[in-house]
């Protein structure tokens, strides 16, 4: 969903590193509700490429993504929008510890987005906490199926396997 981030291209860079990416106004939701939909009518699509570093759309490339049976939309406020609960088969809220969750932002932050520490740990406190309250742990109530993000990954993935499965299994009648 990240990729989602509306276009802020016409600021500099002091003042995009300041904006609150966690927040639902930091997402281009009605993109992403087109995209969601021409997906479920069965049409590739392409979407944004995003520099993190930057904070930046690209605005010259997309990345085709190919119609497959299966669409993934991932990111922390995947359940906070309305218009786009209806197009999930399968919603699944990973929950996780506030050490656990800055730890594998930091991993994240420092390798994929050369960010330094110091900012990570001031985005994390100022921003994404307070917006993981105020959005994303009231959205879990629109999970069909909660995972213990905090478990060995090979436990969480097999948790989540087992999920889908069930799901085609109810669809399938089984």
């Amino acid at each position: 969903m990240e990729t989602y981030s509306i276009a802020m291209n016409h600021l500099p860079l002091s003042e995009r590193a300041k904006l609150n990416y966690d927040s639902p106004e930091a997402i281009d939701v009605q993109l992403l509700a087109d995209h969601v939909n021409e997906y479920a009518r069965g049409n590739a699509i392409d979407i944004p490429i995003y520099d993190f570093s930057e904070h930046l759309r690209v605005s010259d490339r997309q990345q085709h993504l190919p119609l497959k049976p299966l669409l993934l939309v991932e990111g922390i406020l995947a359940l906070h929008f309305a218009q786009l609960r209806p197009h999930y088969d399968l919603s699944i809220y990973l929950t996780a510890a506030d050490d656990i969750c800055l730890r594998r932002r930091q991993v994240r932050d420092i390798t994929e987005r050369q960010r330094p520490l110091e900012l990570i740990r001031w985005q994390y406190e100022n921003t994404v906490l307070p917006a993981a309250r105020q959005y994303l742990l009231p959205s879990k109530v629109y999970a069909d199926v909660v995972l213990d993000g905090g478990a060995e990954m090979a436990e969480v993935e097999a948790s989540l396997v087992r999920a889908i499965e069930d799901k085609q299994a109810l669809a399938a009648g089984r």
